[in-house]
């Protein structure tokens, strides 16, 4: 099944409007034509069944046949990245983790990052392709932070912070009480690790260290291995 994404204000029932890429790949890429059944979600979790009832140069319009609710899943994912100087490798990290079920992911540049500006319009797209791969109905926040402490501040309350530190002794198999209500807060540092002043911002949220095996992960690996370690606890 291929999964459209319609932004929430282009639902008008009894119709939907694509726009943009969506609408040039249903009509032009994939060939769909007036008739045809579609299916489209506008991110908050409403999948809707519908029929393609006229296609344009710059749109695509479907009358809503059903429509279909989905519960969010639990333990909420949250997940805290360095930034990774090469963009297609973080912008991979972003589509898998999201495929694994992230529900947020939040990117800072840590004190050891070497700098490189962040094209946030490529992150969305890349949370969007990758929300419509995996067939879900809730679209992902993505969110730049400017550091490390401020994301702590701003997305600790509440959560079970844990970070992936194989430095300070963590174990594989520690026992984590399950987050089912507020969820985990998942920190993955930046490729030059965390500074010292990043680890005591990290010890004052109570983070936990958690091990990911023995072998020393890329920042992307690291963070793909526990967003499906935490979303199957």
């Amino acid at each position: 099944m291929n999964l459209f994404y319609a932004e929430p204000k282009d639902v008008k029932p009894p119709q939907i409007y694509l726009r943009g890429q969506e609408a040039k790949h249903a009509g032009k890429v994939l060939r769909f034509r007036t008739g045809d059944s579609i299916h489209i979600t506008d991110g908050r979790g409403i999948i809707y069944q519908c029929k393609i009832a006229r296609i344009d140069s710059e749109s695509v319009v479907a009358d809503i046949v059903t429509s279909e609710a989905e519960e969010k899943k639990h333990p909420e994912i949250s997940l805290l990245i360095g930034l990774i100087k090469k963009r297609d490798r973080l912008e991979f990290a972003i589509e898998k983790c999201v495929e694994l079920g992230a529900n947020r992911i939040i990117l800072f540049p840590g004190d050891h990052s070497e700098k490189e500006k962040i094209r946030i319009d490529r992150a969305e797209a890349a949370v969007k392709s990758a929300m419509k791969q995996s067939i879900r109905c809730y679209l992902p926040e993505i969110i730049l932070e400017d550091n490390l402490r401020n994301a702590l501040k701003k997305f600790s309350k509440g959560k079970t912070v844990v970070v992936a530190d194989e430095t300070k002794g963590g174990k594989e198999n520690l026992t984590i009480a399950n987050s089912e209500e507020a969820g985990y807060l998942l920190v993955i540092g930046p490729e030059g690790g965390f500074s010292k002043s990043e680890r005591i911002a990290l010890d004052e949220a109570g983070a936990i260290a958690y091990s990911l095996g023995e072998k020393r992960l890329r920042t992307e690996t690291a963070a793909i291995v526990i967003t499906d370690r935490f979303n199957n606890r």
